[in-house]
């Protein structure tokens, strides 16, 4: 027997005023658009609502026998599941190199729509699968690093932006904001 396992972002479902029920519906048919199985059996019970809202539309596809009534994912739904793509913000952000002791050293291609930045792209899809929320995190994470190589004169050892994004090292960064807040002190 194979397991199937699906993360389930609560937090993302909530903010889209759906519960569990409706998003699974609408992961059902997202499946089905692929062309991936997915073992759900959808419940029209909770279609009226998604309807409603535009998460799902109906169509009608003609055929001999009269027409069949299907559902697809609608403007509402495609944008739960594709979201922005914060990408372009993120590439513009990151240098294309740094100043080393003996020169310069590149760490990110100059054009996003060059081969190595498709290939930087695609990494980005696979990291943030079109989660806004932590295409956000990531960029605020790459602001905080950026900042404090600046401020440190430590730029020339800012990782390249594959490596950057692969091993998620904005995990590390994702605190300094915080701990900037908590220890600001007044001088008397």
């Amino acid at each position: 027997m194979v397991a199937l396992f699906v993360t389930l972002d609560t937090i993302m479902i909530s903010r889209a005023g759906l519960n569990f029920n409706e998003y699974l519906n609408l992961l059902k048919l997202r499946h089905d658009e692929k062309d991936k199985s997915f073992p759900y059996e959808i419940d029209p019970r909770y279609f009226k609502r998604l309807l409603e809202d535009k998460f799902i539309v109906q169509k009608v596809e003609l055929n001999a026998d009269g027409g069949e009534v299907y559902y697809v994912l609608g403007p509402e739904g495609l944008k739960l599941f594709e979201g922005d793509d914060l990408f372009e913000e993120f590439f513009a952000l990151y240098p294309s190199y740094v100043e080393t002791g003996l020169g310069r050293r590149a760490i990110s291609a100059k054009d996003p729509n060059s081969i190595s930045g498709k290939a930087t792209h695609d990494i980005w899809k696979r990291v943030t699968k079109n989660k806004p929320h932590l295409q956000r995190k990531i960029i605020n994470c790459l602001k905080n690093e950026l900042e404090h190589r600046k401020t440190n004169n430590s730029m020339a050892y800012l990782q390249g932006i594959d490596t950057w994004l692969r091993q998620a090292t904005w995990e590390k960064w994702d605190t300094v904001s915080d701990e900037k807040n908590n220890n600001t002190s007044i001088k008397l």
